[in-house]
């Protein structure tokens, strides 16, 4: 039986400052073999409350050595939640006054399910001039409440993001420094406390630009390399301190895939998926990808910030 979120359960999840979309794919022929593949969106939309108000710029990553500092605080942010179905083309729209749940400043650096469909969001302060930053902190969106717990062991200029729920139930992730120069570390997360602790079982390269983790039915772990120029290529991560493997290059019809990568997920199937735009492109969109050749095949577009498979 698939995983299915009803209008309640959408209703219960809605938090001011988030834009949540869901979507059960299953007419490409690329996911014939696939059903019950549910992605769930989550991105962030802006309301000024004033005419003159500046609206949210969306960032790009950056080889900056330095921490920017950001003069101008986030507009308050808007409420909206989207239920979508891309199989019968239907769009719902829920509204809610409940409690924000993204300050202003601060970003949505990582989005994952667990295994009992538990959606987990970690929420990153960006470093500002006006006021002192809140803390890392992971929100846990469950079928009838959230919690939220403060992540513990990390300095002020790194992030935890690139969340992954595992085939076994923990929950683990990527930290870096905010502006993404390496080294980046694996991480487990405790599901209890939030503190995290390194993470030897899976080597991460120590001088690459890694970003998303994914993890197929079997037991293998892949990521994305990015670039100088954007440039992303598939890995498969290697345990046990064997050393990554390299898979390609990602390109569609051709081209060189050129801005990193939203995310990378995994379906049931062991279809690595692939989310994203290229650079100075929109809006966001769900590829698939073969996995000798890099390839990229467009599924669909999904105009929102993150995405997520939940359990089917």
């Amino acid at each position: 039986m698939g995983y299915k979120l009803s209008r309640r359960q959408f209703g219960q999840l809605v938090l001011a400052g988030t834009v949540v979309s869901g979507f059960s794919y299953l007419t490409n022929k690329a996911l014939a073999q696939t059903p019950n593949l549910n992605i769930v969106g989550i991105g962030s939309t802006s309301i000024p409350t004033d005419p003159t108000a500046i609206p949210e710029v969306k960032t790009t990553e950056s080889y900056s050595t330095h921490q920017s500092s950001v003069t101008t605080d986030i507009p308050p942010v808007g409420l909206e939640l989207v239920l979508r179905s891309f199989t019968t083309g239907s769009t719902q729209v829920i509204a809610d006054n409940g409690t924000p749940l993204l300050e202003p400043n601060e970003i949505l650096s990582g989005f994952t399910s667990l295994r009992d469909g538990t959606l987990v969001v970690a929420i990153t302060p960006l470093i500002t001039s006006r006021r002192k930053a809140t803390p890392n902190r992971l929100t846990f969106l469950g079928a009838s409440s959230a919690k939220t717990l403060i992540v513990s062991g990390l300095n002020e200029n790194q992030q935890l993001g690139s969340l992954l729920g595992t085939n076994d139930g923990r929950l683990i992730g990527l930290v870096g420094s905010k502006n993404g120069v390496p080294p980046i570390t694996l991480v487990d997360i405790n599901l209890k406390t939030g503190a995290i602790s390194p993470l030897s079982q899976i080597t991460i390269p120590k001088d690459k630009r890694v970003s998303n983790l994914a993890e197929c039915p079997d037991g293998k772990f892949y990521t994305s390399l990015l670039g100088f120029h954007g440039e992303t290529s598939l890995v498969q991560l290697g345990s046990n301190q064997e050393k990554p493997i390299v898979l390609a290059q990602l390109k569609v019809d051709g081209q060189e895939w050129n801005n990193g990568l939203q995310n990378l997920v995994c379906s049931g199937t062991g279809q690595l998926l692939a989310f994203g735009a290229m650079r100075y492109q929109t809006p966001n969109a769900v590829y698939s990808i073969d996995k000798k050749s890099g390839n990229m095949t467009r599924l669909e577009n999904f105009d929102v910030t993150q995405i997520a498979l939940v359990p089917g």
